[in-house]
């Protein structure tokens, strides 16, 4: 059997009545790899670091950047390509594009960086831009690994621009923000798009495992160009498609044709399942069993030399007459659209804080609260609940309970979670 990755369907509900009107419905959706060597090869990286290097970074948040650096240049190999740039006010090309052959002397230049000044971080982005251009790999994986501390002065929307440049010629973007004072909505806007994510560091101990965990996961693509299509019956809607494990995004869909939406998931790392949950707005249907929606993977194992891979399912659904279908979800789309309740309405919360909206905010996070209460999320669902406390009080949120809050709702499978799936 070829290597590929296998579709697996489950409906919020087994049956629906026969209706006049649209329904909603949700398909959670297991893509799980199949057939792959136990060790794929290496894809090249092509990788360039952006640090920040400003006053703020003094101390031991630079030592502990340097240690991480330079573990990944340990862990390069001589077909890599590595680059390194810092900025403040200004950016510099400490590290120019290059195999990854001498790393004694680009250690030496690791340890030359020094902390100092204020926060533009534009600049040093379209520096990265330029050294990732100046690599040439056929198959390989291209990233922009960036790390801040702070906010940015005047340039948001640049760092918008040139983060669309980048993912626009295939190369990924890290963004990593330790501390409070960072903006996450930038950096979150930034990673909108495949390829691209956003993560919080709480602590400066964490740096080095998550520069290591990265490295992690772009050693192990094993499938790129992935994209997810979903072509739905005539009368019927693709609403959202959203990624729920191993974390949760919202996975912008575009309808290419009528009644087809594409969404492009980009490079998949770890051999691991994935997990989506596509809302669906149903066409009135008389009773019968009914073909409802197409859904087709593509993708490339580059590990295995295998282009534009295809696997698919069509997906059929019970009509039951009028008054007989049980409306009852099932367990599992339960336990996951729960979670992705949450998610939403504490990404509403925020967008009600920027618009002065306090008490709906505040109802919004109390909401969350109680959902992730439910789903057995009590520490995170502490959080939320005392940050909606504050926000009601004084019309603030703190800026470490926002992020734990925006980054904690998006990894909410949990530790108990992962141990039940292992010994499933």
């Amino acid at each position: 059997m070829s290597p590929g990755i296998q579709l697996r369907w489950t409906l919020s509900r087994e049956t629906l009545s026969a209706s006049t009107e649209q329904q909603l419905l949700y398909v959670l959706i297991d893509a799980t790899p199949y057939g792959l060597p136990s060790a794929l090869p290496t894809l090249p990286l092509n990788l360039c670091l952006v640090l920040d290097r400003s006053s703020s970074m003094r101390g031991e948040r630079l030592m502990q950047v340097k240690e991480a650096t330079n573990r990944i240049i340990d862990q390069l190999g001589p077909d890599d390509h590595f680059a390194l740039i810092t900025f403040n006010d200004r950016a510099e090309v400490v590290v120019s594009a290059q195999r990854v052959r001498n790393k004694a002397d680009i250690k030496h230049l690791v340890g030359s960086i020094q902390a100092i000044g204020g926060t533009e971080m534009a600049t040093g982005m379209a520096l990265a831009l330029q050294e990732l251009q100046r690599t040439t790999l056929r198959r390989s994986i291209s990233r922009l690994l960036l790390l801040t501390d702070g906010r940015t002065y005047g340039d948001e929307g640049r760092c918008v621009e040139i983060a669309r440049r980048l993912q626009s010629r295939d190369i990924g973007l890290t963004a990593l923000g330790i501390g409070t004072e960072w903006n996450e909505d930038l950096l979150e806007t930034m990673a909108a798009r495949e390829n691209s994510r956003a993560h919080y560091i709480t602590s400066v101990q964490e740096i080095t495992q998550v520069f290591m965990d990265e490295l992690q996961r772009l050693h192990s693509i094993f499938a790129q160009n992935v994209q997810l299509v979903a072509e739905i019956r005539p009368g019927g809607l693709v609403r959202s498609l959203d990624r729920v494990r191993p974390y949760m995004a919202t996975v912008p869909i575009t309808e290419d044709r009528e009644l087809c939406w594409n969404g492009k998931l980009g490079d998949w790392p770890n051999n691991d399942p994935q997990t989506f949950l596509l809302e669906l707005v149903v066409p009135p249907m008389g009773v019968g069993e009914h073909p409802l929606l197409r859904l087709t993977l593509r993708y490339d194992l580059p590990g295995v030399n295998i282009q534009n891979q295809v696997s698919e399912a069509v997906l059929r659904v019970a009509v039951l007459p009028e008054g007989t279908a049980a409306y009852e979800v099932d367990a599992t789309v339960k336990h996951w659209l729960e979670r992705l309740v949450a998610y939403r309405l504490q990404v509403g919360a925020w967008q009600d804080v920027e618009a002065g909206r306090i008490e709906e905010a505040t109802r919004r996070l109390q909401m969350a609260g109680t959902r992730l209460f439910e789903a057995g999320e009590v520490d995170l669902a502490r959080t939320v609940q005392d940050e909606a406390t504050r926000l009601l009080r004084s019309g603030h949120t703190s800026d470490e309970g926002r992020k734990r809050i925006k980054y904690g709702t998006r990894g909410l499978m949990g530790k108990s979670d992962i141990r039940k799936e292992r010994e499933a």
